[in-house]
């Protein structure tokens, strides 16, 4: 498959968590500055991300076996562009028990453009039980106060972006359009993403959750 393409003045940011019994989990987001970036403010901005997790309070929406390891700042525009990590702990202070691994509380990031298919997602880990009202689906009040959390989290992030990045937008950052049936040399056929020729980008203009349980099966094979 090609290389990924640059994607200018956009950054993408991970999160990397251990969850119960050190199971790992990964949340990718994006952002489109107005800006420059420099190796100096990159360090500063990813160590606003990693801050705001406790000043927020989001922090205290995960329980103890929820512990935030690090955040990582890359931007795009070119591979020698800025990259950046905050790898100061965060371990979860909410006093409730973690859901199953392979269980996930589903963002729904809302964008203006239609189209047929999977539309851009985050799926937040570990959060405590106490958020179900059953065994497949999210209290309808705790639902939406940990969303209320995580975009209040997410702006406080892009507010707090030093002056010379300039404004800060959320984005999704689609790089596949479609698919293309490749023939492998056993004979088989397989529809594989088509990447496109240049990324395309789009403002995230809301946010809701799904009230069903998101299924992560594959964590439950993890190793710690």
């Amino acid at each position: 498959m090609p290389a990924m393409q640059p994607v200018p003045k956009v950054v993408r940011v991970d999160w990397f968590w251990t969850i119960a019994n050190g199971v790992p989990a990964q949340v990718r987001k994006f952002f489109q500055y107005a800006g420059a970036l420099s190796s100096a403010d990159a360090q500063t901005w990813v160590n606003s991300f990693n801050s705001a997790y406790n000043t927020t309070g989001f922090q205290a929406d995960m329980p103890a076996t929820t512990v935030l390891n690090s955040i990582m700042l890359t931007d795009l525009t070119s591979a020698s562009s800025p990259q950046a990590i905050a790898s100061t702990g965060r371990t979860g202070t909410n006093g409730g028990t973690s859901v199953p691994n392979s269980i996930a509380f589903v963002v729904k990031d809302r964008i203006a453009r239609r189209y047929r298919g999977g539309h851009p997602r985050t799926y937040l880990p570990g959060v405590p039980t106490a958020r179900l009202s059953g065994p497949d689906t999210w209290d309808a009040t705790n639902g939406t106060n940990l969303l209320n959390d995580w975009v209040t989290y997410i702006n406080a992030c892009m507010a707090a972006a030093p002056a010379g990045v300039g404004a800060v937008l959320e984005v999704n950052v689609s790089y596949f359009a479609g698919f293309t049936n490749h023939t492998f040399s056993s004979g088989r056929i397989r529809p594989l993403a088509t990447p496109r020729a240049v990324p395309l980008i789009d403002a995230i203009v809301g946010h809701s959750f799904n009230p069903r349980v998101a299924s992560q099966r594959r964590r439950n094979h993890q190793s710690a």
